[in-house]
């Protein structure tokens, strides 16, 4: 790139190497700007995460003589928008490093003739003012949802003539379908072929089979849900109904089917991510079964 970075630190790609250092980096970023720490990443949860980049073109670490200072990721969401993910450890705030990936991404997006959106977390208070001070704008919000299980949750109650059942080897296309079908409206989200949910979602370490659910009436599939183990916590990667059957109950069901599966395994926080103006209404019915916001993210979106 055009620019160097700040004096008295190196910049060069992510590589694996770098994953116990950034999960120590973002632990530390959510003690010092959430006040608590929702997602506990493991390396293994790191190098999952990163699986769906390819490093070399969309990646950027910041090390300083000792360790790593921060780090960005850039991912595709659209033919023509590029979104930045960035992140400054706390002790190296003011020197500069967020600029420098801020202008990485902006010259890697406007490369490749497209426009760049950044995701901020609105308690780093370093995150907006950058990003408004270069004339970005704020478009959508995102929350990372929790909820903490001091019992066994809700028994799922299923509308009549609906089925749910475990995953099962070959039935990995038909859960790939009922996603994408059920999330084919949301907003900033390109759809994404079978073959790459080959090479990242089923070929990830925390991807279990035995915690993916099918909801079917007779032989068509009209919900799914992908739950893991992972942020040291019980996760539901995503929860989707096909929008013919919609407004009946299978969401929640669903949503309580997984909770109760983490349970057994013995998760006592069950945490999730959701568009806030999601359209069909899905923080709503989050916060039904008890789940609460525990951060937010803003993404603002440079101007045109």
């Amino acid at each position: 790139m055009s620019s160097s970075p700040p004096e008295g630190f190196t910049a060069r790609p992510l590589e694996p190497v770098d994953a116990p250092a950034a999960a120590a980096l973002l632990l530390t970023y959510d003690e010092a700007h959430l006040g608590e720490v929702i997602d506990r990443l493991s390396e293994q949860d790191v190098l999952d995460w990163w699986g769906f980049y390819d490093l070399e073109r969309e990646s950027m670490a910041l090390h300083g003589p000792t360790a790593l200072a921060a780090f960005g990721l850039m991912n595709v969401r659209a033919d023509d928008v590029l979104e930045l993910d960035g992140y400054v450890h706390p002790e190296r705030c003011g020197l500069g490093l967020g600029s420098f990936l801020l202008e990485w991404a902006e010259e890697s997006a406007h490369g490749a003739s497209r426009r760049l959106r950044v995701a901020t977390v609105p308690a780093d208070p370093a995150s907006a003012p950058l990003v408004e001070g270069r004339g970005y704008r704020p478009v959508r919000h995102f929350y990372r949802m929790v909820a903490d299980l001091p019992e066994p949750p809700p028994t799922a109650e299923w509308p009549p003539g609906f089925e749910v059942s475990m995953l099962q080897e070959g039935e990995e296309r038909l859960l790939y379908e009922a996603i994408e079908e059920a999330f084919a409206e949301e907003w900033g989200r390109p759809p994404r072929s079978f073959e790459d949910w080959q090479q990242t979602v089923f070929a990830q370490e925390a991807f279990d089979p035995s915690l993916c659910f099918l909801v079917r009436r007779k032989d068509e599939v009209a919900a799914a849900e992908m739950c893991s183990r992972r942020f040291g916590m019980g996760f539901v990667n995503s929860i989707g109904v096909r929008k013919p059957w919609r407004r009946r109950g299978l969401g929640r069901a669903l949503l309580l089917h997984g909770f109760s599966k983490l349970y057994e395994r013995g998760e006592r926080r069950i945490g999730l991510g959701v568009d806030a103006e999601n359209p069909t209404g899905a923080t709503r019915l989050y916060e039904s079964a008890g789940m609460r916001v525990a951060w937010q993210a803003t993404v603002y979106e440079e101007p045109s």
